[in-house]
């Protein structure tokens, strides 16, 4: 075996090994980025949502009151008819 030989029988194993251990660390990176982008996005969702359910608190917790107030006039007009 000459030194050609030995040099490209170790030389194109290794290289193929560093391309793939290159590509891997760039696929990696995408990876990361990705999830950085989606973790933006959920949190984002998130904040828009917890928004969402105060307005939807707010709202119920005002109808709540309407109900109360319904019902305590329909309270009075009963007690009213029973007067009579």
């Amino acid at each position: 075996m000459t030194g050609t030989q030995l040099y490209l029988a170790l030389g194109i194993p290794v290289l193929a090994i560093m391309t793939s251990l290159i590509v891997s660390l760039v696929q990696v990176s995408g990876i990361r980025e990705d999830m950085r982008q989606m973790r933006s996005e959920f949190r984002a969702d998130n904040r828009d949502l917890r928004s969402n359910f105060a307005a939807l608190r707010s709202d119920f917790a005002t109808l709540t009151g309407k109900v109360i107030e319904i019902h305590n006039r329909l309270t009075r007009i009963e007690e009213r008819l029973e007067q009579r």
